[in-house]
């Protein structure tokens, strides 16, 4: 969903999941990453920081706007 704010503002939160006990020969399971879109409280999850980003560039406005030095 592409928005047309100037501003907008995410909640990431990153875990590490362990093998669960009941699975002793389970390999590491690696990171969760978790997103919150402020503005609308919807959440998604990803495994790797690369799908994270894609996320992130799908919610900002096309083109993607230079930084103003403030």
């Amino acid at each position: 969903m592409k928005h047309s704010l100037e501003y907008t503002s995410f909640l990431i939160r990153l875990w590490h999941e362990l093998p669960e006990a009941v699975e002793p020969s389970a390999t590491d399971r690696g990171w969760v990453v978790q997103v919150e879109l402020i503005p609308s409280g919807e959440r998604a999850y990803f495994s790797s920081l690369e799908d994270l980003f894609v996320f992130i560039r799908g919610q900002l406005p096309d083109p993607p706007q230079k930084l103003h030095p403030g």
